[in-house]
């Protein structure tokens, strides 16, 4: 897949639902759940013990998924994350080396920044969406500030987003949210598949009917 491909889905999406827990099974176990709820993006973090082995059979069992690692911070992690058939990385900071891996291997990269000195060096380093976080530091007001200086930026805010708030975000001007534990619920605690499902079909409501973020 295209990195340009990779952005399309995402900026479709709206929304990149993000498993970071220290269970390998417990990963792969709501990854799935995030799948069958309906979820078209998923984000494994590197920070999930053997997160490449949660990828790679993520891959398998649902092929038309686009799935991505997260919390990829050099350029080691960023080939074993693609070896294992990451999509898309992203990273809390610029991370010089995720990228350059990313542009070799031909996989779209997201690095984080967080002022507009950062954001403007991730663009300028070829990024085509931009991970700002901590985004529950300065809230939707943040984005919209940020937006103001640099107009043609996509944004992906990450941290603090919740269920019930990803549309302020939205209209804020993000591109797409990414958002952890207010949608899959706490980890390492048993999964409420139920109440999983009831939380995806929220947000698919509030981004149902928007178009594409630069359509």
């Amino acid at each position: 897949m295209t990195p340009e491909r990779a952005l399309d889905l995402i900026l479709r999406a709206r929304v990149v639902p993000i498993v970071r827990t220290r269970s390998t099974a417990w990963a792969a176990e709501v990854a799935g759940a995030l799948a069958r709820a309906g979820m078209d993006v998923i984000e494994i973090t590197f920070t999930v013990p053997d997160a490449a082995s949660v990828i790679r059979s993520l891959r398998a069992a649902f092929p038309d998924i686009l799935v991505g690692a997260g919390t990829v911070t050099d350029a080691a992690a960023a080939a074993t994350a693609v070896d294992a058939g990451a999509q898309f990385l992203l990273s809390p900071a610029l991370s010089p080396g995720m990228v350059e891996v990313a542009r070799r291997r031909g996989v779209l990269a997201v690095p984080g920044a967080y002022t507009p000195t950062e954001v403007l060096a991730a663009l300028e380093g070829g990024a085509q969406i931009v991970k700002i976080f901590p985004a529950e530091s300065g809230g939707p007001a943040h984005i919209r500030a940020l937006l103001g200086p640099l107009p043609h930026a996509r944004l992906l805010p990450t941290g603090g987003v919740r269920p019930d708030t990803i549309r302020e975000w939205l209209d804020a001007g993000a591109a797409a949210v990414g958002i952890g534990s207010a949608l899959v619920g706490p980890a390492d605690r048993p999964i409420d598949a139920a109440a999983l499902r009831a939380r995806a079909a929220a947000i698919t409501a509030q981004v149902a009917g928007l178009p594409r973020a630069d359509a």
